[in-house]
């Protein structure tokens, strides 16, 4: 069995709908996304599948919706939307005070990522999910994302992987499908 592996890190806050504890608040974390990829048979070019793929249908949209966004889920995003046009318009406003002007609007997916989806209330970057954006709901979403893309006769998505936090120790959630 063959295994190929690839990862890209974002930074990106988010909330934890109804926690019992602090991840209540809004709070960040460097995250590293990963996806583990297998097949008994490497295809022609003697690939699992083609890092540049991985990276280009997978992993770079992954990290255009997420890197310096605010992830929410559906319910909250529903419930805050309109509070939060007035903090992004007085946040992005900031940048009169150093740079003379708004700047630019962040890099955003286009469109959905598997359900996924940016939102710009006031100008700042959201990432909504139809589910609260936990590390282990993330993990699954991303293992699903990769299966849609890849998953075929020859490949298997083995699992998504979300290191959580990296330093000083990591914390990580997986989704391993049922066998």
């Amino acid at each position: 069995m063959f295994r190929a592996s690839a990862s890209i890190h974002a930074h990106f806050a988010h909330h934890v709908r109804g926690h019992s504890g602090p991840c209540i608040s809004l709070h960040g974390h460097t995250w590293k996304l990963e996806v583990v990829l297998e097949a008994r048979e490497l295809d022609k070019e003697g690939f699992v599948v083609d890092f540049d793929r991985v990276h280009a249908e997978l992993l770079v949209p992954c990290f255009q919706l997420l890197d310096h966004s605010l992830a929410l889920g559906e319910a909250t995003w529903r419930e805050t939307k309109e509070l939060l046009v007035p903090l992004g318009v007085a946040l992005v406003q900031s940048r009169l005070e150093t740079l003379g002007h708004e700047g630019d609007a962040p890099d955003c997916v286009s469109g959905e990522l598997a359900g996924a989806r940016n939102e710009r209330p006031g100008g700042i970057k959201l990432a909504v999910f139809p589910f609260t954006p936990t590390s282990e709901r993330l993990a699954e979403w991303l293992h699903d994302t990769a299966r849609a893309r890849f998953a075929d006769d020859r490949v298997r998505v083995a699992c998504g992987r979300v290191f959580e936090t990296l330093h000083p120790a990591e914390t990580i959630a997986e989704f391993w499908p049922d066998r």
